[in-house]
């Protein structure tokens, strides 16, 4: 009774909260993330850089500033100011709104993509952590199994086949155990970097994600364009449409005027002036670029169309995950740790009456503490495929 006692305690010990640790929620992870995040802070600079593009849409040529002698007597000077159709400048500012509203798509999808990797990562820290305390458990109770049976041994109560059967199984629950704890601060030193806490962290227990699968339906292609990938695909279109206007203005008459005396002297202000027109003269270089920026446009619609694809498969694929993965974590919410505490329970009555011996006794043990993280692994597996589910959907 004093190892089942002694293990009780760890269990109690393990899950009493420690004040060396800082309590860090899943909420409180993604907020960090998208303040420290790097990445996001450069996405946030080019919506601003093309904002502050925003006012060379209206790029007007530098002038033409001459000193000559247009009559060889005297000299005088003479400036030309040219101009685009006003179309061109109307579409050129089109434009780059547009590539403002792809800034910050892309910014909308980096944001997205970070909030998955916590998310992600967050929910495999929770997961490596009740691992470990399982295997300390269970770590800790091979332990003193195999001390008595080597003590047994000793005593002749046993033969050397179960003394050796017992520290095997230890040592192979122990080396679970040890790489467990790496694997755990592995993945807590990964998410403390992308959140900018190097103090040591604790978290929130894993649970069961509320969310009823029989309600979650494949999503069809309206459903899916929340998607900010999706979305970044529609902005880059509107760029690409906006782009052939511009295109096609380029290619209509300018304006040119200015200041120059090609009189005498005494020749009146008023003659001075000159206006005239550009002539876009040489029309293939204005048609293949209007034929390029259709084809750019197509471009990006293919892209778009076969990205959607993916996705529609994607989200077929995670809502059968849902389906598959809630339905694990129900037998084993409502069958499996009911029969693997049975199975212990049993095991442990008919090993102290003496009628299992060392290797029965452990195996049935090791039969059931795996059902046990199998249990965690489910848990674990349903909520990443609704984390899935909901990065397909734009719903993070």
């Amino acid at each position: 009774m004093f190892r089942y006692s002694v293990i009780f305690f760890l269990i109690v010990v393990i899950s009493l909260p420690t004040n060396a640790q800082r309590l860090l929620t899943e909420s409180e992870a993604v907020s960090k993330a998208l303040i420290y995040n790097k990445n996001l802070q450069a996405a946030s600079l080019q919506v601003k850089q093309q904002q502050q593009l925003l006012k060379s849409a209206f790029n007007i040529r530098n002038p033409d500033f001459f000193v000559e002698s247009p009559t060889g007597n005297f000299y005088t000077s003479s400036i030309t100011q040219s101009l685009d159709f006003p179309t061109v400048y109307t579409n050129q500012y089109r434009l780059q709104k547009q590539q403002i509203g792809v800034a910050e798509k892309e910014k909308i999808l980096t944001e997205a993509e970070l909030k998955y990797r916590i998310k992600v990562l967050y929910l495999e820290a929770q997961y490596s952590e009740l691992v470990s305390s399982r295997l300390l458990i269970q770590d800790t109770l091979y332990e003193k199994i195999m001390m008595s049976a080597i003590r047994q041994f000793k005593a002749g109560q046993i033969d050397y086949l179960q003394q050796t059967f017992a520290e095997t199984q230890y040592g192979e629950i122990h080396n679970q155990y040890k790489q467990s704890l790496i694997k755990a601060a592995s993945i807590k030193a990964q998410l403390g970097w992308l959140i900018g806490i190097k103090d040591s962290i604790s978290l929130e227990p894993m649970v069961i994600v509320q969310l009823q699968p029989q309600f979650v339906s494949t999503p069809d292609s309206v459903a899916l364009l929340l998607n900010p990938a999706i979305q970044l695909f529609n902005q880059q279109e509107q760029v690409a449409k906006q782009n052939i206007s511009l295109q096609k203005s380029k290619a209509l008459p300018g304006l040119a005027f200015g200041y120059f005396n090609q009189g005498e002297r005494s020749t009146i202000l008023f003659n001075r002036f000159r206006v005239g027109l550009t002539i876009p003269l040489w029309f293939g270089q204005y048609k293949s670029n209007i034929n390029a920026a259709k084809t750019s446009q197509q471009i990006i619609q293919s892209k778009q169309q076969g990205f959607q694809q993916e996705l529609s498969v994607q989200s077929v694929n995670t809502t059968s995950e849902i389906q598959a993965n809630w339905q694990s974590v129900q037998y084993y919410q409502h069958t499996g740790l009911r029969k693997a505490q049975e199975v212990i329970t049993t095991s442990k009555r008919f090993f102290e009456s003496g009628e299992i011996d060392y290797i029965s006794f452990m195996r049935n043990s090791n039969d059931a503490y795996i059902i046990y993280l199998k249990n965690l692994e489910a848990i674990r597996n349903y909520n990443l495929s609704v984390i899935n589910h909901k990065y397909l959907m734009g719903q993070l």
